[in-house]
């Protein structure tokens, strides 16, 4: 009983840190004013091109994964660039430029997946991130196998929490950003570059959201397939609001729905009765419920998805 239950714990951990991942970095975006939907493009992005770079590069050994860890976030970014060449440039609706933006991702990634891999694609493995036992922690009983035995990814995630908390509500730098999604004219009053800024978010939130994707195809499994995220970027968008715009409070969110996925899984490989499609709804029928209980009870940043005009 006890195996089962830290099976099902530690899955817990290991589904939710690609949705804390997306979370983190749209926390910011959307702090500073702006709102990205189109991180689920992002995060398929960045799955594909971390995998297929770790694939090319497997000679490398354990340096593999790491390089397209790399390659994920950087192509994470450039995919956040021409978003925000459009919303903040353009002042283009975010959220349908965001529509346009997964659209755009899927059928890329789609075409690349196709014509450089072909149907022997789901055969192709790369190489991982491997589970590193932290030493002596790892051998306590139960809460060892929970929280100490798993890839540097889900370690560097969470350890990150308090960090990037701390930054958004204690430094300058983090009120700035704030200030930009509360009160962009009165921010740039104060001689704060808002657009600039938002640029900035945009970035690390693309960065976050394309190694969110390589977790998938470098972590979770050793392969790509073009559906793989899921979702996962707009239950990453619930993740937010059910988290309140907090990093840390979005930590619990996203355990939350980890355990979704994780209980999820579990019950497709014991309830062999029950046809698997209905079992994969679990998560997304959690994201549904949990946005209807939040309706009208969370404050978003006031100015978020106002497109700010300098006068």
């Amino acid at each position: 009983m006890f195996d089962i239950i830290s099976e099902i714990l530690a899955a817990t951990i290991r589904q939710g840190t690609p949705l804390l991942m997306i979370a983190l970095g749209e926390i910011y975006v959307e702090r500073s004013g702006v709102i990205n939907i189109g991180i689920e493009g992002n995060a398929i992005t960045g799955a594909f091109i971390g995998w297929f770079v770790s694939l090319q590069l497997s000679s490398w050994g354990m340096l593999a994964p790491v390089a397209g860890l790399i390659a994920s976030a950087s192509v994470g970014m450039i995919v956040a660039l021409i978003f925000s060449f459009f919303v903040l440039r353009l002042k283009t609706d975010q959220v349908v430029t965001g529509t346009g933006i997964n659209l755009l991702a899927f059928g890329l990634v789609h075409l690349l997946y196709t014509q450089l891999v072909g149907e022997t694609g789901e055969a192709l493995k790369s190489s991982i991130f491997n589970t590193v036992p932290i030493p002596i922690l790892a051998q306590i009983p139960i809460l060892g196998q929970i929280f100490f035995q798993h890839n540097v990814l889900v370690y560097i995630t969470f350890v990150s929490l308090p960090i990037l908390h701390f930054h958004l509500f204690r430094t300058r730098y983090g009120l700035s950003i704030q200030s930009c999604g509360e009160h962009p004219k009165a921010a740039d009053t104060l001689g704060i570059k808002v657009s600039e800024l938002q640029t900035k978010c945009l970035l690390f939130g693309g960065a976050m959201a394309g190694m969110a994707g390589a977790y998938l195809s470098l972590a979770h499994v050793p392969y790509f397939n073009p559906d793989m995220t899921a979702g996962r970027g707009f239950i990453g968008l619930a993740i937010v609001i059910f988290g309140g715009w907090h990093p840390v409070k979005a930590g619990g969110a996203a355990l939350v729905f980890g355990f979704g996925s994780a209980l999820s899984d579990r019950l497709q490989a014991r309830m062999l009765g029950v046809p698997h499609q209905f079992l994969q709804l679990l998560p997304y029928v959690l994201t549904l419920l949990v946005l209807a209980g939040l309706l009208g009870r969370t404050r978003a940043p006031s100015a978020l998805a106002v497109p700010f005009r300098r006068e």
